[in-house]
């Protein structure tokens, strides 16, 4: 009697300890725990990949966008030096300030926030060349060979965008008094030196644009050359045809500074006032779409 009873309290203790021993022979660590965890970065990442989630039309929702940001300040707080959550991080202010809000003054903020991240990430990689005076007046050829990553050019790219955008919020004149326009025309510069496929030839476009739009001022911006900007984005429709952008920007410059070429800069606006939306650039695309369709109009 006391045997059995001796083995069934044996067996009620052996299922009650069984699952605080499974598997205490490999336990996990605390490393391998935080590691299986998304970083920064790739918390950002998912939420951009996100944001046309809840738009209206070419208005995003603020939300997802909004998540990016905070994922990429997070990393970027952690470290200053990181490329990648730069340049995704002044993606992402590109993207908030320009199809999340029609608010000139948030417009103003936003993209101010991304003109002190370019300018922090610009400051770090100077010292890597003796300084920020020698890095502004580096030639553009020489300036690519000390920084063979390849997420500088992309820092480049979107600075470039955030200032451009940054400038049409302060006011084109005022802007280029600042010397925004001089500044997008060295970043530009820098980056077809680095990396001219780019983001679609992000360098060709955002130069021809800023040739096409940017007041020519006496003794401030006397190099502005409209010829100069259809020379610039015909390159960035060569790099990639299909690319919605570089085909608006060579169109409406087309049919502004080249007579001979509007009948088919026409075509083209109305092909684009048609266009299908892509996801995940699905905000984008009908920014396009609705440009195509203002500038239509205006004719």
């Amino acid at each position: 009697m006391r045997q059995a009873m001796l083995l069934k309290f044996i067996s009620i203790a052996f299922i009650i300890l069984m699952p605080l021993t499974a598997g205490a022979s490999e336990p996990s660590t605390s490393e391998e725990v935080f590691s299986s965890r998304p970083s920064a970065v790739e918390r950002g990442d998912e939420a951009w990949a996100l944001r046309h989630q809840g738009a209206q039309g070419a208005r995003a929702a603020s939300q997802p966008v909004a998540t990016a940001v905070a994922a990429y300040e997070e990393a970027l707080a952690a470290d200053p030096s990181d490329l990648e959550a730069t340049w995704k991080l002044l993606r992402a202010y590109h993207f908030k300030g320009d199809y999340t809000t029609a608010d000139r003054d948030k417009k103003k903020e936003i993209f101010g926030r991304g003109g002190e991240v370019a300018e922090a990430a610009m400051n770090l990689m100077a010292r890597r060349v003796g300084g920020r005076k020698a890095f502004d007046e580096m030639p553009p050829a020489e300036l690519a060979g000390k920084f063979p990553e390849p997420e500088v050019p992309l820092v480049f790219h979107w600075a470039t965008a955030n200032w451009g955008l940054w400038g049409e919020a302060f006011g084109k004149v005022a802007a280029a008094r600042q010397g925004v326009a001089g500044k997008i025309r060295r970043y530009t510069a820098v980056v077809i030196a680095m990396a001219p496929q780019i983001e679609d030839g992000g360098g060709y476009r955002f130069l021809g644009r800023l040739h096409s739009e940017a007041p020519k001022i006496p003794l401030i911006t006397g190099w502005i050359d409209r010829e100069q900007a259809l020379d610039l984005l015909g390159k960035a429709v060569e790099i990639n045809p299909n690319d919605p952008y570089n085909r608006l920007y060579l169109a409406d410059a087309q049919r502004r500074f080249d007579k001979e070429a509007k009948a088919e800069a026409m075509a083209e606006l109305k092909t684009l006032s048609s266009l299908e939306p892509r996801s995940p650039k699905k905000v984008e695309d009908l920014w396009v779409r609705d440009e195509a369709r203002r500038i239509l109009d205006a004719e």
